[in-house]
């Protein structure tokens, strides 16, 4: 069956089917083909077929342009482009009869030959709904929507239950709309039915659905964590081991390797799926809300509370609660987060009647624990009783081969549409050899301003820029007084110190050659009694004996 090839900058983005007698395309939603562009009007042209021949009516009053010339009407021969603005659509003739006609069509069209992959090369989905992606086999054929007994279920409530179907056809998949209320759009084009190859995207309600090819190098996504290296694959198989279970999980590692990601990938596995996640930030939350925030309030409980209020806990009823920085709670908090461990019971702030609650608890911190409970600032209960299982994730340093892999795959996401981002050795040299502190969190970060202050279509190493802020703006250098005679204390020689560190040391010292003496202390350095008494007081220097400021009289500094 005759097809049009849909091309825009130079590449393909659709092939729609000529399946009907008359094929509406313009800019309105009530077209059969939604081009998006201001140079093309609601309705601006339609196809119909006669017979074996097809004819292109231009419906906008203004003419529609045919092999460069603007018609009313016109047979439409096999070869033949039609301009929508920026894009292009070339009749294709059925499969039997494609040949060299289509070959020249992508020449001409494109900068490249495409990349077509072999027939048999598995696909993959790559959905993001919900806030949240995955990574799904291409099956021969599947539904999408928000009903449950669809293939790919979308967490997105403007999706029909039932909303397009995808079809795998040789090298590509047929996208059919199965008449959504908000339409199926492919590659920023509305359709109701069409034909795509890796590297398309597909929108449905607010969800985006990505095709490309299965990677046959060893690298595996699991629940939106992407990663090829063996300690992340002893990762992931923890992770389907224990998320069948009830047991508390208490997750560890450095600030950016993606705590919470795991944490719903727990879930996610989990009997509990169809519950709600509920995250709550320890270290987010002033110390005087906290409690509120995790078990709820009554009204009148303090000042403010006008209402009753449902804690996390209550809020995650049927699902999981995810206690990000779990080391910042004040051991109070500790206390009662160990009775609802234990007894599976909270008690609103206000309330004198406990009620039971049926959650999952899942916590992460970058802290050691272990060191923690040996200084007495952990309860050492409650730490057993969250760590019930360990899950330890390793730092990106650690996982070099992941640094190339999730480049890519952040480079993706920020890319704008259409525009395929590629990376120079000079830059991959560059991001292999950063120590990455701030982990994959820092990672995406570069990426995506990369993508936006890039100067040229490739990625270079001058395109990425590290942030350097967790180092002092400038360094200091040292600090050398020459000691006066008989006076060791004069000598100070301080590296690498802010000017603060600097600044408290010198007035130690001089208050200690001062016996404490505050006003002899500021009349050496220069500065205002009150600001001498604030330094000392922050240092913990006493006062002389027999004095009450710190301020003796001039003979006895005498």
């Amino acid at each position: 069956m005759a097809e049009l090839v849909f091309f825009r900058r130079g590449e393909e983005l659709m092939r729609v089917l000529l399946d009907r007698d008359v094929t509406v395309l313009g800019r309105g939603a009530g077209a059969d083909v939604v081009v998006p562009h201001p140079e093309v009007s609601r309705r601006q042209a339609q196809v119909e077929r006669r017979g074996e021949r097809f004819f292109v009516r231009d419906l906008s009053g203004r003419g529609t342009p045919v092999g460069g010339s603007l018609v009313q009407e016109a047979e439409l021969q096999p070869g033949d482009e039609i301009g929508f603005g920026e894009f292009r659509a070339v009749l294709v003739p059925a499969e039997a009869e494609r040949g060299e006609l289509e070959t020249r069509a992508h020449r001409e069209l494109t900068d490249r030959a495409p990349a077509v992959p072999r027939e048999s090369a598995p696909l993959q989905l790559r959905v993001r709904s919900g806030g949240a992606e995955t990574v799904v086999p291409l099956e021969p054929e599947m539904t999408v929507g928000k009903a449950p007994g669809c293939n790919v279920v979308l967490r997105d409530s403007f999706a029909s239950g039932v909303h397009c179907r995808l079809l795998r056809r040789g090298s590509g998949v047929l996208v059919t709309d199965l008449d959504s209320t908000n339409g199926t759009w492919v590659n920023g084009m509305r359709v109701g039915s069409a034909e795509v190859g890796p590297g398309a995207w597909i929108r449905v309600g607010e969800s985006e659905i990505g095709l490309e090819v299965a990677r046959d190098d060893g690298a595996r996504s699991f629940q939106g964590i992407i990663s090829h290296a063996p300690c992340m694959r002893e990762v992931f198989d923890l992770i389907e081991r224990v998320a069948p279970s009830l047991a508390p999980v208490a997750i560890f590692g450095e600030t950016g390797t993606g705590k919470e990601l795991v944490a719903r990938a727990i879930h996610e596995r989990s009997e509990r799926s169809r519950g709600p996640f509920i995250p709550v930030n320890c270290a987010a939350i002033s110390r005087e809300l906290v409690e509120s925030e995790l078990f709820g309030h009554e009204k009148g409980a303090f000042t403010g509370a006008t209402t009753a209020r449902r804690g996390a806990f209550e809020e995650a009823t049927g699902g999981t609660i995810f206690l990000d920085e779990i080391g910042e709670l004040s051991p109070d908090l500790q206390a009662k987060l160990l009775r609802t461990l234990e007894l599976g019971e909270i008690k609103r702030v206000g309330s004198s009647k406990p009620f039971r609650v049926d959650t999952r608890v899942v916590c992460a911190t970058h802290r050691d624990l272990r060191a923690m409970v040996r200084k007495g600032s952990f309860r050492e209960d409650l730490y057993y009783r969250l760590c019930v299982i360990r899950v330890e994730l390793p730092p990106l340093r650690n996982r070099k081969g992941d640094v190339r892999l999730l480049a890519e795959h952040f480079a993706r996401s920020h890319a704008p549409r259409g525009f395929r981002p590629q990376l120079s050795e000079d830059g991959w040299s560059r991001l292999e050899s950063h120590t990455w502190p701030g982990n994959v969190r820092e990672l995406k970060n570069v990426i995506a301003r990369a993508m936006l202050l890039r100067r040229g279509p490739t990625l270079t190493a001058r395109d990425f820029v590290f942030d350097t802020g967790a180092e002092p703006l400038v360094r200091e250098q040292p600090v050398l007084r020459v000691a006066e005679a008989g006076d060791d204390d004069s000598i100070l020689f301080i590296a690498g110190k802010t000017l603060q560190q600097i600044e408290m040391e010198v007035t130690y010292k001089a208050l200690r050659r001062h016996g404490g003496n505050r006003r002899a202390a500021a009349r050496e350095l220069g500065l205002a009694r009150s600001t001498m008494q604030k330094r000392a007081a922050e240092l913990g220097v006493p006062p002389p004996a027999g004095t009450v400021d710190g301020d003796a009289d001039d003979e006895a500094e005498a």
